[in-house]
């Protein structure tokens, strides 16, 4: 397995099937890319709010709206061992809600904050964490990129690794000539949807401690339309829309891009590879045809599929070569009809569970990809039946029901 394939463990292919029919996308051109991130170490006196232990909520609620002043009296009020509320009382004293002052209780107006809140507040003071930004605007990443399991920044000899590979896709990195804006720091504190971010509810006395470039590998797929990115969160199956819209509002990026297309032989490069694939595949009769829309494809007979030959799978999907692509194609019904049933046996036939609206818009999507009319779900039904696709035609039955 390649450093590239290690990196993204979905296919390009996968992301111009849903730039181009999930999204109405016509794919011109698709990037791998390695878009850089300032990873920023801080140090701050941060509070997280956490659920109230039970015991804990009742005796901020006596201390706050019960007159109740003291261990003897909170514990006769709830009926508790008194050694249980003595116990809690510390706990609470310790993260900072409750204070003694002359042999009486008080609740700290963090507690009090945390009663009338309902929620748990507790800060810690000097807490270091790091922090990711996109590095072309300063912008803050969303939680889905701090899971380590899912998502690799790249630096230092990783970075190397795979900038070095011979393997395609390449990935190739985007630089950035400023530093990093302390003033994002700041703005983090005035955000209202600081869980999408992976922020928490305050942080104060906050202080960057060092600043590191890494990189993120996406791809970015271009269009007429528009441009949509991939990231390791989103496993290939949607877009992330945040990274989407900074990559479409960054001037240096899309100048890069646009001087890339130009320079580069793209349709000669493609017909090159598809009369090669062509060739290796025996249809030396067939040529490749630039569509409508300027895409590439090739257009194979019926007797192509099935059997002996091509999988009926192939049918509507994309090539890489580089940068660009072709597509496979076949101009007769029939063997897209039974491409749409084993792409979506793939898709649901094995699993448990799948929900209406996932089916009805997969079912739709693939309908779309393979230039068919989208049928309806007792249609699909008869064909997994007649074709031997016991697993699909059970799922198929069991949404034939919800319908009804």
């Amino acid at each position: 397995m390649t450093a590239a394939q290690r990196l993204m463990r979905f296919p390009e292919e996968r992301v111009l099937e849903d730039a181009a029919f999930g999204h109405g996308i016509v794919p011109s051109r698709l990037h791998a890319l390695l878009l850089p991130v300032w990873q920023v170490e801080i140090r701050a006196d941060v509070t997280e709010g956490e659920d109230f232990f039970l015991i804990d909520r009742f005796l901020g609620r006596g201390l706050r709206h019960g007159g109740l002043h003291t261990v003897d009296e909170l514990a006769t009020f709830f009926a508790l061992d008194r050694a249980l509320v003595a116990q809690a009382v510390r706990f609470l004293t310790a993260i900072g809600h409750v204070r003694e002052s002359g042999g009486r209780l008080s609740l700290t107006p963090l507690g009090q904050r945390s009663v009338d809140d309902d929620i748990r507040y507790v800060v810690t003071h000097q807490d270091r964490r790091k922090l990711y930004f996109e590095a072309l605007s300063c912008t803050p990443l969303t939680r889905a990129h701090y899971d380590q399991e899912v998502v690799t920044l790249l630096s230092g000899d990783r970075l190397s690794q795979v900038t070095r590979n011979d393997h395609y896709p390449r990935f190739t990195p985007l630089h950035v000539t400023s530093g990093f804006d302390r003033s994002a720091l700041d703005r983090l504190k005035n955000r209202k949807d600081r869980v999408r971010f992976n922020l928490p509810l305050a942080l104060d006395a906050l202080e960057s401690l060092e600043e590191q470039l890494v990189f993120l590998p996406v791809y970015l797929v271009r269009g007429q339309k528009g441009l949509l990115v991939y990231g390791q969160a989103g496993a290939g199956i949607a877009h992330d829309p945040e990274l989407s819209e900074l990559c479409a509002r960054a001037p240096e990026l899309i100048h890069s891009l646009d001087i890339e297309e130009k320079e580069d032989e793209a349709d000669d490069r493609v017909q090159r590879a598809a009369r090669n694939w062509l060739r290796k595949q025996e249809f030396t009769s067939v040529t490749p045809e630039q569509d409508d829309d300027g895409t590439w494809s090739v257009s194979l007979p019926a007797a192509a599929f099935g059997g002996n030959g091509l999988p009926v799978t192939r049918i509507g999907t994309y090539r890489m070569v580089g940068s660009c692509f072709f597509r496979v194609w076949c101009p007769a019904e029939t063997p897209r009809k039974r491409a749409l049933l084993d792409r979506l046996d793939q898709r649901l036939g094995s699993r448990r569970q799948v929900s209406r609206q996932e089916a009805e818009e997969l079912i739709a999507r693939l309908a779309r990809q393979l230039d068919l009319d989208t049928p309806d779900v007792s249609q699909l039904r008869g064909g997994a039946r007649k074709t031997g696709l016991s697993g699909l035609e059970a799922q198929l039955a069991r949404l034939e029901k919800e319908l009804k």
